[in-house]
């Protein structure tokens, strides 16, 4: 069962950038939106001289390569989430290797004066910059969390016909299909009665193309 705390921390994630979706068979590796960030998320208690205890999988990192990452470490206890850019440690992590349970050990020491994290056999880092939720926002790639809607004929068709029609030009939809445009996403409006008379010979083939901008009183 996952702990309170990691729970807690997908809600608030949730609520701020829209459901995570698990990656395969992970517990801890995550993905929002459109490729908007793959999150590696960790829980740890605190000890007794105020630091914590991670273990970071090779098996799992390797998953966040190529792709805008993050390695989210949670605590109890914690006001705001600790958010590393994978691509900062990601040559610190290819340099090392892991002990024999394949993971890496990591410890973040928690210090007034400036929190820092420990990586077996690579060194401290000054981790107090990552800490915040407007931090772990400026590295999701926000432009991407909306998924690319899926759009039938018809919604395509209302919505070129709105942006003709906001350039001047008057509006050309077969007429089997008028009834179907989808008024949800533009204002109505009218398509041409008919298509200008000097296309009179080839009209039966015009009038069967899904959408036609004509200059305005042709």
């Amino acid at each position: 069962m996952p702990h309170s705390t990691k729970v807690a921390f997908l809600r608030e994630f949730s609520t701020r950038f829209g459901m995570l979706r698990k990656l395969g068979k992970s517990q801890s590796l995550y993905e929002v939106g459109n490729d908007a960030a793959r999150l590696y998320i960790r829980y740890s208690k605190i000890h007794s001289k105020n630091q914590t205890f991670y273990g970071l999988r090779k098996d799992d990192l390797r998953q966040l390569e190529g792709h805008p990452s993050i390695i989210c470490l949670l605590w109890n206890g914690q006001v705001e989430p600790l958010s590393l850019p994978y691509s900062e440690y990601e040559d610190v992590f290819k340099a090392i290797s892991p002990a024999n349970d394949g993971q890496y050990k990591a410890q973040v020491y928690l210090r007034k004066e400036g929190s820092e994290i420990y990586i077996a056999n690579a060194g401290r880092y000054n981790v107090e910059s990552y800490f915040g939720w407007e931090h772990l926002s400026s590295l999701i790639e926000v432009a991407k969390l909306r998924e690319t809607p899926v759009l039938s004929h018809a919604q395509v068709q209302t919505l070129v016909g709105s942006i003709g029609l906001s350039k001047g030009f008057d509006i050309w939809i077969p007429k089997n299909d008028r009834g179907k445009l989808d008024w949800s996403l533009a204002e109505r409006f009218e398509c041409a009665a008919a298509l200008p008379g000097k296309f009179h010979s080839i009209e039966n083939i015009l009038s069967e193309i899904d959408i036609l901008w004509m200059e305005r009183g042709a």
